[in-house]
């Protein structure tokens, strides 16, 4: 009986072995080529990279960029629209494959994801409100309240704890008073438009959504302007989560794709269908 017993101890543990093997060797890449489907991450308020349209579907920059790559790999898209935090934590659970969503590949974030080479690059900016006469330049916002994405490289910027590799990052010599944080940027330029130091007195986002909430008129009037340059440039990659075994095969296929992107014009092209300039740095 203890015989019986070893051997099948034994048998239980080499299939456990090798099951495992066999789930371990399956990459990233080839789950979803077999399922025929991308999962995409993106954020569903984030005009111009991504936004619902009139007909309550997904439309923009990221989104067209995230069809693109599903029809390069010949397989289908669905979007998930979790919020960002649970996005730049990693450990996703394959609940989505990758994220489309303007990200910057910090230090910070490479702890926990894996990045692809840009695919574009995005310069950060500060807006006021249109009725302010008082804030002129950027050293004017000392001390002043100022709106922001909750987890994001504007954040940082504030803190003075960005770190983004290759990248000289010069800080202000300012210190805000008040940095008050949002789910997404459409919520603090909201809060921006409702009055000059009503709730906000400046907001710190990307040049486009600035831009965009602009030209849009952020549903109901948009008076906002931007104030001053560009204080810092960020690259923006796709994704992936570190945690799932693998993904490395799938980083290879991306690069991949992304240069062919940037060989066709196929970026050039989105981008300034969506941001009406070219952001597109070369390879």
């Amino acid at each position: 009986m203890k015989k019986l017993f070893w051997m099948g101890a034994l048998i239980s543990m080499a299939l456990v072995v090798f099951t495992g093997t066999g789930i371990a060797g399956t990459s990233a890449l080839d789950e979803i080529l077999k399922a025929k489907t991308i999962k995409v991450s993106t954020d569903a308020n984030y005009a111009p990279q991504s936004f619902l349209n009139d007909k309550g579907e997904l439309e923009g920059f990221d989104i067209s960029v995230a069809k693109e790559v599903a029809k390069r790999l010949g397989v289908e898209v669905k979007f998930i629209t979790p919020d960002w935090d649970l996005i730049t934590a990693g450990k996703w659970g394959k609940r989505w494959d990758i994220s489309i969503g303007s990200m910057t590949p910090t230090a910070e974030r490479k702890k926990a994801l894996l990045f692809t080479i840009p695919y574009y690059s995005s310069p950060a900016q500060f807006a006021i409100h249109k009725a302010n006469t008082a804030i002129k330049t950027l050293a004017d916002l000392k001390g002043k309240r100022i709106g922001i994405a909750s987890e994001t490289t504007n954040e940082r910027y504030l803190q003075k704890d960005l770190t983004i590799e290759g990248m000289k990052i010069v800080y202000q010599d300012w210190k805000a008073g008040e940095l008050k944080t949002y789910p997404t940027d459409a919520n603090h330029i909201e809060d921006l438009s409702l009055g000059d130091g009503l709730r906000l007195d400046a907001i710190f986002t990307s040049k486009q959504t600035i831009a965009e909430a602009i030209r849009s008129g952020c549903g109901k009037g948009c008076p906002i302007k931007m104030l001053g340059e560009a204080p810092y440039f960020e690259p923006l990659s796709f994704a992936l989560d570190k945690s799932r075994p693998n993904s490395q095969p799938l980083v290879d296929k991306l690069n991949e794709i992304i240069k062919s992107m940037y060989d066709d014009g196929t970026l050039v092209k989105l981008s300034e269908k969506f941001y009406h300039t070219n952001l597109i740095p070369k390879l």
